[in-house]
């Protein structure tokens, strides 16, 4: 099955500050710290994990496959040749990020608190299979959260 190796995320994952939102209208979604603020015109990221960066919902994350842009209120993550973008979005999404910020009143999370951060890593194969099954199973509870809502209805 491979061994698993102990490493920081900036082995496995790249860390980006997002940008100034864009002033133009479209169809492309723009993340902040909370999710979609906005639709633009523009995109700085494909496939990437966005992280919120500042304020109440620091340590949000969010995965968009599509072209988004990401605003300066959040973190771009992509992944490296080693690691499955997937497998980096469950173990991002699982690593209680908004409890690692700093500062009390405007909490923040940096490039530099993400790229120390140390977990064991399975190898590519592993992370594939890992990221194969908590899909299924996210695809599962959606089918399921659908057919409540219809119920209920």
């Amino acid at each position: 099955m491979g061994e698993w190796m102990q490493a920081s995320l900036s082995e496995y994952i790249q860390f980006k500050n997002g940008k100034k939102r864009p002033s133009g209208i479209g169809v492309l979604p723009v993340y902040g710290g909370n999710g979609i603020l906005d639709y633009t015109d523009s995109a700085n990221n494909e496939n990437s994990i966005i992280i919120g960066r500042v304020g109440a919902y620091c340590g949000s994350v969010y995965y968009e496959r599509k072209s988004h842009w990401v605003s300066d209120n959040a973190i771009s993550a992509v992944n490296k040749n080693n690691s499955d973008i997937g497998f980096d979005y469950y173990v991002l999404k699982n690593l209680n990020l908004n409890h690692r910020h700093i500062g009390t009143s405007q909490p923040l999370l940096t490039q530099e608190i993400l790229n120390s951060i140390e977990i064991k890593w399975p190898p590519l194969h592993v992370q594939i299979e890992i990221r194969r099954i908590l899909a299924a199973l996210d695809d599962k509870i959606e089918t399921n959260m659908k057919i409540n809502h219809h119920l209920a209805a």
